[in-house]
């Protein structure tokens, strides 16, 4: 996303020019590496240059019309108060204030956010740090490309109707590929090109207990065979029906784990689409690895996530784990890790033929290793009973840190209700 900063100020409050430049100097610092430029009353905002974003700072009176054709101009604005104690000098916030940059604010605020949710307001440079990651979400998604590795598992019951819904709704393409163009591309993937995959998992790994070297190699393999599809259609991740694909012989699960872990791309086992959608959605929101999982209820509270695929690297560094087999089938590789404790996390699913999101928070306490899928996470959200109430389907895709607010903010505007 392409984001310009444009300060608007009127020479009849700022009737100093040196005053003038000296405080746009000072507050332009704001926009670090992006394009900025000072809109006095007599320029035009319409020759602004081309971007995705305005961040528009009212430095005074006398320009709200000047911001208004500005904001037209862009897909999305953001409108901040540079005048606000704190966001600049003392002497220039003061210079601000009397230079009514404060009412400017809210008049422009009142008339352009009505019934746009692609107009935001910051108050300070945090949120407006955090309003530019949503909205940078927001053009990822609209832009995205997802595969839809072989059919939907079918008892994958939660998602879309159609396909197309989620091109209408959040403007992501979904691009069907065959199951057996992955099988073919794993059979002619061969051990050299899998071996960046096998000694990142085999050298990271604190064991290996049932997988043998070849199921080792052959989950490489497939990684490789993964990685490649997604290159060749430019994709930015992928839902795939990985049980169907239990017939190679091997499983994807380290594939998925590597893409989540390593890359900028999303993968969703399954072929869940609401996942690998709700994944793309979180995925420019947070420094933390993305994981979904099944949630086994408990009747104290707390739920216990699992999944055989897993974010090694959740939080950075990658975490103990064990090479398995496949939990439901026995064969292939998968991931036991041992999953932080005490650590907040943030749940998310969007779907309701892609009309609805869930945003839930919890933080991660112990629990029982039980015979479920082999990463297993045990949660404590802050409203268990409101997860129960408004579940939109068996995966949950978490976040290791709490960005709920960021979510809701996305959800808005990308027309998704929040329940």
């Amino acid at each position: 996303m392409k984001t310009i900063f444009a300060f608007f100020a009127a020479r009849r409050y700022w009737k100093d020019e040196d005053k003038l430049q000296a405080a746009y100097k000072e507050i332009s610092a704001l926009a670090g590496e992006n394009e900025h430029c000072l809109v006095t009353e007599a320029d035009d905002p319409l020759t602004l240059p081309p971007a995705d974003c305005l961040v528009a700072v009212p430095m005074s009176g006398a320009v709200q019309k000047n911001v208004l054709a500005a904001a037209k101009k862009y897909t999305y604005a953001v409108l901040y108060g540079a005048y606000i104690r704190g966001n600049a000098s003392p002497k220039i916030c003061e210079e601000m204030l009397r230079c009514n940059a404060a009412p400017t604010l809210m008049d422009t605020w009142g008339v352009l956010h009505r019934g746009s949710a692609n107009i935001m307001l910051a108050l300070n440079e945090t949120q407006l740090k955090n309003k530019l990651q949503v909205l940078q979400a927001a053009t990822h998604v609209r832009r995205a490309r997802l595969l839809k590795i072989g059919e939907t598992e079918p008892w994958v019951v939660s998602n879309a109707e159609e396909t197309a819904m989620y091109t209408a709704q959040l403007g992501v393409e979904i691009l069907p590929v065959p199951q057996a163009e992955l099988a073919k591309a794993y059979e002619n993937t061969t051990r050299e090109e899998a071996e960046p995959y096998y000694e990142l998992f085999t050298g990271h790994s604190t064991g290996c207990k049932e997988p043998t070297e070849d199921d080792l190699w052959n989950a490489a393999r497939m990684a490789a065979a993964l990685m490649g599809l997604l290159k060749k259609y430019e994709a930015d991740g992928c839902a795939i029906a990985c049980f169907n694909l239990l017939q190679t012989g091997t499983t994807a699960c380290l594939g998925l784990s590597y893409i989540n872990d390593c890359t900028g791309m999303v993968a969703a086992c399954e072929g869940d689409l609401d996942s690998a959608v709700t994944m793309l959605l979180m995925k420019k929101l947070t420094d933390t690895r993305l994981w979904m999982a099944n949630p086994g209820l408990h009747p104290d509270g707390s739920i216990n996530f699992s999944h055989c695929t897993g974010p090694v690297c959740c939080l950075g560094e990658p975490l103990p784990y064990v090479l398995r087999n496949h939990h439901e089938s026995g064969i292939g590789v998968s991931l036991q890790i041992e999953m932080p404790v005490g650590q907040t996390v943030t749940a998310c699913r969007v779907s309701d033929n892609v009309r609805s999101m869930t945003i839930h928070k919890g933080v991660t306490v112990t629990g029982p290793y039980e015979p479920a899928c082999r990463t297993q996470m045990h949660v404590r959200l802050d409203d268990t009973a409101h997860y129960l109430a408004t579940a939109l389907g068996c995966h949950q895709v978490f976040a290791y840190e709490d960005i709920c607010e960021k979510l809701r903010n996305l959800a808005a505007v990308l027309g998704l209700q929040v329940l």
